[in-house]
């Protein structure tokens, strides 16, 4: 993979969930979820690159609960995740969705020896563990998203139409809820935990983005960004390294950068795209560095140096121009989703609707740039 090429991975069936295994510091992992329509056939396949023959060793766990729309793994457990999913119920002839947490029987995927990689080629999907199973307060709810308390284990945001849930993973109990004052008829499309503010809580509603303190219910947001896009918003993603920066895409085509103090004028954007865009990741590490993921098939990674200046670091825009660094077209739909990896800051993934995986590295003249 040296020198920015692509390693493509297949699936079975349709996807539009990804997640980094985050509690794994050592091994490139993604966990990927299926979307198919068939009852008890969809799955969560681990995916891990060894780095140093660039070989994709994967593992296949059976998820029978339903289609997966969206899955996060625990940053305290690398062998627990989250699953975001739908199923339908024969009896009722109704779908109705859930969050499950599941805890795998291993998070090794490499096999150690020949036996091992014998029986890995000869065995069908094993089970997962299922720690608990939530669900809405009204069956008919719709689910967008689950995300894990950054700092409490025992906490998650469970993102619906119109409200957010803050549940307690041991018992499933709702411990805290938001949602906005007034009677909205503007649904929210997903949300997440600030990393520096523990207890706020950023979602998506229509072409806004809200902030609200979950210590207590409360319908009053901390802060917000009125008209963030002009279009639906899709995707927000908090900077790693500064409290008040953070990205969003939506339905324009656009990648907008935000300072919330202020948060009338974006403070970057670029509109790279061709049509809407799903998702945006800053870079852990370098935070000079974003994702994205559109429906025009593409996953773009582009340069944002110009607003990551400060009095220690004012090399960084001078080494890096702001735009776009590489385009990504491995890919033949909807690219749903694209995380970098928890455990290297120069390696990615992008995860398209036709359950297509390609994981991609930081072209090397781009990596230098900044190393050096």
């Amino acid at each position: 993979m040296e020198g920015g090429n692509s390693i493509i991975y297949g699936l079975e069936h349709q996807t539009r969930a990804l997640s980094p295994q985050y509690g794994e510091s050592d091994a490139i992992r993604f966990l990927i979820g299926t979307q198919s329509l068939k009852p008890n056939s969809n799955q969560v396949h681990v995916v891990e690159l060894e780095e140093d023959t660039g070989e994709l060793h994967t593992k296949v766990f059976k998820h029978d609960i339903g289609e997966i729309w969206h899955l996060r793994c625990s940053p305290h457990d690398a062998a627990t995740l989250i699953t975001t999913h739908n199923s339908y119920n024969s009896d009722t002839s109704q779908c109705s969705m859930g969050v499950s947490i599941f805890r795998l029987p291993t998070t090794e995927v490499i096999p150690k020896d020949l036996d091992a990689m014998t029986i890995l080629n000869n065995r069908n999907a094993e089970d997962m563990e299922l720690l608990k199973t939530m669900t809405p307060e009204k069956p008919e709810e719709e689910i967008r998203c689950a995300e894990w308390h950054p700092m409490d284990m025992n906490r998650i945001g469970i993102v619906l139409d119109n409200y957010v849930s803050i549940r307690d993973t041991n018992t499933g109990e709702q411990v805290g809820r938001v949602a906005p004052e007034g009677r909205s008829r503007l649904k929210f499309s997903g949300g997440k935990w600030s990393p520096q503010v523990q207890n706020q809580f950023a979602v998506l509603q229509d072409t806004h983005i809200k902030c609200f303190d979950t210590r207590t219910d409360c319908s009053k947001a901390a802060w917000n960004i009125d008209g963030a896009h002009r279009q639906l918003a899709r995707d927000l993603d908090f900077n790693p390294n500064r409290q008040f920066h953070l990205a969003s895409a939506g339905d324009d085509a656009a990648l907008n950068i935000w300072d919330y103090r202020n948060g009338k004028e974006p403070i970057f954007t670029r509109t790279d795209h061709s049509h809407w865009v799903w998702t945006v990741r800053y870079n852990t590490y370098h935070e000079q560095l974003l994702l994205t993921g559109s429906s025009d098939a593409r996953a773009l990674l582009t340069s944002a140096a110009g607003v990551c200046d400060d009095e220690e670091g004012l090399r960084i825009s001078q080494v890096l121009e702001d735009g776009v660094l590489q385009s990504y077209e491995q890919h033949e739909d909807s690219v749903y989703c694209a995380e970098w990896s928890a455990a290297e800051p120069w390696s990615f993934a992008s995860l398209s609707y036709d359950a297509r995986l390609v994981i991609s590295r930081v072209p090397l003249h781009f990596k230098y740039k900044i190393l050096l």
